[in-house]
């Protein structure tokens, strides 16, 4: 049957996305997928100490260190492979590179942790039953802000609540004279007083301070003391220090 005269005709074209680009595309898909994977896995092993049994924890964080690592290898090749393509731009490269940061930092902090679950496992003869584990400053809102990060740890082979208090002062000098403030003046998150300390493993003390105009801090005291399982005190000076997040 002959097709009416005016009618539309239609033709269909097929374009072909160039095997470069299509690459491209399916590498960075790939590669944001296992940066998810690494900051889902930070963001959730917060919550590991909760139910702690420390050999099985220790081997699973030994775990994602090894397959965070193997990753970080397989990044640094598929960014030798982009420079080599000169089909890949600037922008890819630069993505992946940002993709390899990350994982660094992942695998510093898979690090860290192990290390702080280790200290928990195996307190030696010398320790006492509590420990002032690290203290850490970082950039706040403004420059006399910064945010801070207190970590206290019960050290012993066999873990029992443990009750006690902390004082923080942050030592400096203002119009020329020493000065010794405490943390409780300096942060709204701090209540009047030694703070209370009540645990089992650790305990983290977090918030923001803000310093006085004309106070220069040149330290922080940290004096701790348990008055449960049994009686401890412990001291420990840390020299200021801002930390970059």
């Amino acid at each position: 049957m002959s097709e009416p005269i005016g009618s539309k005709q239609y033709r269909s074209v097929v374009v072909q996305e160039p095997a470069a680009k299509s690459f491209r595309r399916r590498l960075i898909i790939g590669l944001m997928a296992l940066a998810l994977v690494a900051v889902g896995y930070w963001l959730g092993d917060r919550g590991i100490v909760a139910n702690l049994h420390q050999g099985e924890q220790v081997k699973s964080l030994k775990q994602q260190l090894d397959q965070s690592r193997a990753e970080t290898t397989e990044l640094r090749q598929q960014l030798v492979n982009l420079k080599l393509g000169a089909d890949i731009d600037r922008q890819s490269v630069n993505e992946v590179r940002a993709m390899v940061r990350e994982h660094k930092q992942t695998i510093n902090r898979l690090n860290k942790d192990i290390t702080f679950y280790k200290g928990l496992m195996s307190p030696t003869e010398r320790e006492k039953g509590l420990g002032i584990r690290s203290w850490e400053l970082y950039p706040g809102s403004a420059p006399n802000r910064f945010q801070f990060k207190l970590i206290l740890q019960q050290l012993a082979l066999k873990h029992r609540l443990l009750k006690g208090q902390v004082k923080v002062n942050i030592i400096g000098r203002q119009a020329g004279a020493e000065k010794i403030i405490p943390l409780a003046i300096l942060s709204e998150q701090v209540d009047s007083g030694p703070i209370a300390l009540r645990f089992k493993y650790y305990q983290y003390i977090e918030g923001e301070l803000v310093l006085p105009a004309g106070f220069e801090p040149s330290g922080v005291d940290i004096v701790a003391r348990a008055t449960s399982p049994k009686k401890v005190k412990v001291e420990k000076f840390y020299v200021w220090a801002v930390q970059q997040s």
